[in-house]
């Protein structure tokens, strides 16, 4: 992995489960549509294993061991109509300390498994604006999801920065190995996620209000020209 800077230039986010508790819900929801419906019965050890993965991933493992023999069209249709009508009477937690990242003055993406238009219902429903974001990239727009770094490889191919200049934010093990794979370090945060996975990541912090003062002077320092390490024996 590329060394990191101690100058952060761009702060890229997964989406569930990092900005908002939704992991829980996409379990639940989607887990009993495939039982109720489809006669696909996941164990508990099965949701843990497809965890992070996008739901491009999701379905090809269930194509090829989960016994699922519908096509991705209806089983999608369905899901998408039971979550809809979730969302509707249910507003989404979002991370707390999260508004307070969004006005640090760097480069702001976020990098996500959901769909398209299930991370533009997410976000509404959130009260998220995508234009606060420099990019928003979903599974709809990289051919390999994560594990896989395409996405995180272009999500830095389009804000014009190198790996080390970046932090990812994410929650889930594939999520992690798709960030170091394609060279960013890695913060876990723990509030939101459903998993423990801090143990892979390059630092764990408790909350995003945590994350905001410890990254508020690398982010200063750089708009200053100043090196935040300076002084401190560190580099």
């Amino acid at each position: 992995m590329e060394a990191f800077s101690p100058w952060i230039r761009a702060f890229i986010y997964d989406f569930d489960d990092t900005i908002v508790e939704s992991e829980r819900i996409n379990d639940e929801l989607f887990s009993g549509l495939l039982r109720r419906e489809f006669s696909v019965d996941l164990s508990r050890a099965e949701q843990d294993l497809l965890y992070g993965f996008s739901w491009s991933g999701v379905f090809q493992w269930l194509r090829e061991n989960g016994g699922l023999r519908h096509g991705r069209e209806e089983v999608w249709s369905r899901f998408t109509a039971i979550k809809q009508e979730y969302l509707r009477s249910h507003r989404l937690r979002t991370a707390s300390g999260f508004d307070r990242m969004l006005e640090l003055p760097a480069i702001h993406a976020i990098v996500s498994g959901s769909t398209r238009a299930e991370l533009t219902t997410m976000m509404e429903n959130a009260g998220l604006d995508p234009r606060r974001f420099q990019i928003v990239l979903s599974d709809d727009d990289i051919p390999r999801g994560k594990p896989e770094p395409d996405c995180y490889l272009e999500a830095l191919r389009l804000l014009g920065i190198q790996a080390g200049q970046g932090l990812v934010f994410e929650d889930s093990a594939p999520g992690i190995e798709a960030a170091h794979r394609a060279g960013v370090p890695v913060a876990f945060v723990a509030e939101l996620a459903s998993r423990d996975n801090g143990a892979a990541a390059d630092y764990r912090f408790p909350s995003f209000q945590h994350v905001h003062d410890w990254a508020q002077s690398r982010v200063q320092a750089r708009v200053a020209g100043a090196d935040p390490n300076e002084g401190t024996g560190k580099r």
